[in-house]
């Protein structure tokens, strides 16, 4: 009778097979461990954003090309400014100072011209004079004379009025501001100046004369 080893084959095939299949899975995961196949995926390398240069700070003007006049100065080079005030016995007295606040010698002579001003900005009708009152003014010569104001230097004219009323007729209106010319055919500066005139209505400018300390 003869025996069947059928089993025994199988067995012995199936053993192959398992043998053969954990040598592909060894020979594989050597391959991949070699290649890098199997590792995870890296995020791939980010390269550093570009540098950004900072912003130029805006340029600013050389002291060569920067203009030599003074702040606030007018575009005449002149200025006129109130350099003081007083008042007794119903007199009033104003020194008023041109100023040369440009950058070139400047000549004048004479006395400077006068228009006031209300509240609004009306022209007052006041008559001015040029007598020169010593007593108000200390002016005991108040002849005109030709001045030569170098840069930064002034000269110096003097206001003078009666604020008293002597007649209920009424004085004129009050002026507010006042316009200053310096010379013929230069621009009136105005100036804020309460002018309280008495009935005689007159207000007197003695002429420019030089200041004997140089500046403002």
């Amino acid at each position: 009778m003869t025996r069947r080893h059928r089993p025994a084959a199988l067995l012995a095939g199936v053993s192959v097979l398992l043998l053969t299949a954990a040598g592909c899975s060894d020979l594989r995961s050597e391959i991949e461990a070699e290649t890098g196949a199997g590792a995870a995926p890296t995020a791939p390398a980010q390269s550093p954003p570009p540098s950004v240069a900072p912003p130029s700070p805006p340029s600013l003007p050389s002291a060569s090309s920067a203009g030599t006049t003074s702040p606030g100065c007018p575009p005449s080079g002149l200025d006129v400014v109130i350099g003081g005030e007083d008042a007794a016995m119903g007199h009033r007295v104003v020194t008023l100072k041109l100023w040369n606040c440009g950058d070139e010698p400047y000549r004048v002579k004479g006395h400077p011209g006068l228009e006031l001003l209300d509240g609004a900005r009306t022209p007052i009708d006041v008559e001015v004079t040029h007598e020169s009152d010593y007593t108000y003014t200390g002016r005991r010569d108040d002849r005109p004379r030709q001045l030569t104001l170098a840069p930064n230097t002034t000269a110096s004219a003097v206001l003078h009025w009666n604020n008293r009323v002597t007649s209920l007729d009424g004085a004129p209106t009050p002026g507010a501001h006042i316009l200053v010319t310096p010379a013929p055919g230069e621009e009136p500066v105005s100036l804020p100046l309460p002018i309280d005139l008495g009935t005689e209505g007159t207000l007197d400018v003695t002429s420019w004369a030089a200041d004997p300390v140089s500046g403002r």
